[in-house]
């Protein structure tokens, strides 16, 4: 194949008629076409811009009258220059391919992500877990919380009760259980991983003491389960766990408390609560308490919020404002699912 166009001699401008040969992947210039061939040379290129110049290793360069070849043009490119020129080019079947490449990375990286998690949490040993809850928790509470305004021997009531939950659940040590009354979280109860338990004032003056012990065995299944651990290797990864483990700079500490306060707020996944609550129900059952009560603090929570914003069923569950059924998606589903009714 034969390619005319003009040769350009280093640093200048002004260029001759010549003819390249491309066969078999090798390149020659003919800067004489006229001529006898004796001036013709194998030349290497160096780089292909655009559509009709060529660059050579000499400093040298050949422009095309017509477009390159696409074979001689794929000679100065990588592979994967090659795959991003042809994706460039648009044709539907290729932004079906792009799509598909899309598509399948994104759930490759999404698979080993998960699958990644999965095992750090089965093999991360339960001190570890119980250090970090505990250390994220001291960095947590002056951002988030304000001394309880519950009175001492209710506090010391539902810590006890709380305590023989989760002796007959198996769950050891027993995860502390703490009051505080939130500053912007509303009626809420959390669960740091390995613990402690928080209850919000707010949350313990919507329910009744029965209600609260169904919340409380709710958090605790979050720390049976680690769901609380898998919330904060999301927000934190791995290596900052480790930092906190063997000693980490307040700053990092402090960061990842604020991540877990963002991660509160946009809740738990809908798998994680309907396993929380199916544990809670058997925690429940366990230490002597009425499994229906779960579904009572669900419903009661339930109205009081939409009962003090003057909202409607609908919009009240629409809002999403930042309290217990809020960081729980599905509640509904979750009160049906507890044996409870919704009206």
């Amino acid at each position: 194949m034969r390619i005319t166009g003009e040769y350009f001699e280093p640093r200048s401008s002004r260029g001759q008629p010549a003819e390249l040969e491309f066969s078999s992947g090798k390149l020659w210039l003919d800067p004489d076409p006229g001529g006898d061939g004796s001036k013709t040379v194998q030349v290497t290129i160096t780089k292909v811009q655009g559509r009709n110049d060529i660059y050579f290793t000499s400093g040298r360069y050949f422009h095309a009258h017509d477009d390159l070849p696409a074979g001689l043009r794929r000679m100065a490119q990588s592979r994967l220059e090659n795959a991003i020129s042809w994706l460039t080019v648009f044709r539907p079947m290729r932004m079906l391919v792009l799509f598909l490449i899309i598509v399948t990375t994104l759930a490759g990286f999404r698979l080993a992500f998960a699958s990644f998690t999965e095992l750090t949490i089965a093999t991360f040993p339960r001190d570890w877990e119980t250090e970090i809850g505990s250390t994220v928790f001291e960095r947590f509470d002056p951002l988030a919380f304000r001394h309880s305004q519950i009175s001492r021997s209710y506090k010391d009531s539902l810590t006890d009760e709380g305590a023989k939950m989760a002796e007959a659940a198996g769950i050891k040590p027993a995860p502390d259980i703490l009051f505080r009354k939130a500053k912007f979280m509303g009626a809420n109860a959390l669960a740091f991983p390995g613990g402690p338990v928080v209850l919000t004032d707010q949350l313990i003056f919507a329910l009744t003491r029965q209600e609260v012990l169904a919340v409380i065995a709710h958090e605790l299944a979050h720390i049976e389960l680690r769901h609380s651990l898998h919330q904060v290797i999301k927000v934190a990864g791995v290596s900052t766990l480790a930092l906190i483990v063997f000693g980490a700079e307040d700053i990092i500490i402090e960061n990842l408390a604020a991540g877990v306060i963002t991660t509160w707020y946009l809740g738990n996944s809908r798998d994680f609560e309907r396993e929380a609550d199916q544990r809670a129900i058997e925690i429940l059952e366990a230490s002597g308490h009425d499994p229906a009560t779960l579904a009572k603090a669900l419903k009661t929570l339930y109205e009081v919020i939409c009962d003090q914003q003057q909202l409607s069923t609908e919009a009240c569950e629409a809002q999403g404002s930042h309290h217990w059924l809020s960081t729980h998606p599905g509640f509904r589903e979750r009160i049906i699912a507890a044996g409870g009714e919704v009206d």
